[in-house]
């Protein structure tokens, strides 16, 4: 929409100025996914999928806060705690 104190040529900047946000945007989000399959290519876990915790449902090794992996039937990692799985998945893009 054009305001009476704009012109077409505001309005396109604005257009091509966002296009550019979306085309980082996207590129980190494809560079992430591109670490993501590398790691699972060279037969490590980014332990981008976990389940937590639910009383008579799921997995009865876990304890009140513990999470387990479950992005890799390999890995099964458990976690004591959702910090400490965000924490293992910074470490595992970072490595």
């Amino acid at each position: 929409m054009i305001y009476p104190d704009e012109n077409s040529a505001d309005e396109l900047q604005a257009i091509y100025e966002a296009s550019l946000d979306v085309d980082m945007e996207m590129a980190e989000a494809c560079a992430v996914g591109d670490r993501i399959a590398a790691i699972h290519k060279a037969g490590g876990c980014a332990h981008m999928s976990a389940q937590g915790y639910r009383p008579n449902l799921g997995d009865p090794d876990l304890g009140p806060g513990q999470l387990r992996c479950t992005a890799s039937d390999a890995c099964q990692r458990v976690f004591p705690s959702q910090q400490a799985w965000y924490d293992a998945m910074d470490q595992a893009l970072e490595d």
